[in-house]
């Protein structure tokens, strides 16, 4: 591929990894199974699928330190509690409801960074966070446990705090590794903490209901692979020729296709207050986004 090209194929890359990264939602409502085992079919699948890449690119599986090992067993253990989480936001409420409470990480992140980072909050990230809690008060029909769409935005938030925690201590104690090294031994952990509350067996990958082209089986193979291990590859290719800014960016529009796949594939209608409060909320993505690269630049 010629240098003249390579930032054209990076971020066709990079849409084709937040596209494949908003489908997500779709796996929760397709697959007939708990947010729990769902996750814990995915784990597995997607280890393989990037044991075999960092076999023929990293050439090397091992960690450089011993420490390195107990802090991917903690990334580990927040990436099962942010997938589980995030799964189940969306099977007891809907796809936009869940992927729109998620993406109140960036603004979880920059209120948390400060800890990790041994810096002072900045005036603009509270800015951020009050513009986020908008868009989730619009959300929320009624504080009210009993309301399916008020639990999954508790669940979703939920799944946004681990996310985010998962990944300051990626950049700040895991940034040494390459991305599939970081989140193959990721997932690894997850399968092996999910083990013992694993309920189902692996589904046969045949065409089950008439009504029904693709099997339980089928799907959690794509969902592993192509829908968990490539994207991430796709990212980690992307941030090779492209700045790192306009990739935060850009993975801000992942809400939006998910949204979109939900009401294309799946006829899920959001509400003007859901549409609303997810308007907020990226917007609030964005602009922190923004300001954090400003403030590296400085």
């Amino acid at each position: 591929m010629s240098e003249r090209h390579q930032p054209f194929h990076a971020l066709a890359a990079l849409h084709l990894g937040v596209l494949f990264l908003s489908a997500n939602g779709l796996f929760s409502k397709a697959i007939d199974q708990t947010a729990l085992d769902i996750t814990f079919h995915r784990s597995w699948i997607a280890w393989i699928a990037l044991l075999v890449v960092v076999i023929v690119v990293d050439r090397e599986i091992r960690l450089h330190r011993g420490k390195d090992y107990g802090v991917a067993v903690i990334m580990g253990l927040l990436l099962a509690g942010h997938w589980v989480t995030y799964f189940h936001a969306m099977q007891v409420s809907t796809v936009a409801v869940g992927m729109i409470a998620l993406y109140t990480y960036p603004v979880v992140t920059a209120l948390l960074e400060p800890v990790f980072a041994k810096t002072r909050l900045d005036w603009m990230d509270l800015v951020s966070a009050i513009i986020v809690l908008l868009g989730i008060y619009l959300i929320l029909p009624a504080i009210d446990w009993q309301s399916n769409m008020f639990q999954g935005v508790v669940w979703g938030v939920v799944s946004a705090f681990m996310f985010a925690l998962r990944n300051l201590l990626q950049r700040y104690q895991f940034g040494q590794y390459s991305a599939q090294k970081s989140l193959g031994y990721q997932v690894l952990i997850v399968w092996i903490v999910l083990l013992p509350f694993f309920n189902e067996s692996m589904p046969n990958p045949v065409p089950v209901p008439e009504d029904q082209w693709l099997g339980d089986g089928w799907l959690l193979i794509l969902l592993g692979i192509f829908f968990t291990a490539l994207p991430h590859g796709l990212f980690a290719h992307a941030l090779r020729f492209i700045k790192a800014k306009s990739v935060s960016l850009i993975a801000c529009l992942q809400p939006c296709y998910g949204v979109l796949l939900a009401f294309w594939v799946l006829q899920e209608q959001p509400n003007w207050q859901t549409l609303a409060g997810g308007a907020l909320i990226v917007t609030a993505a964005a602009i922190e986004t923004l300001h954090v690269h400003k403030n590296r630049q400085a």
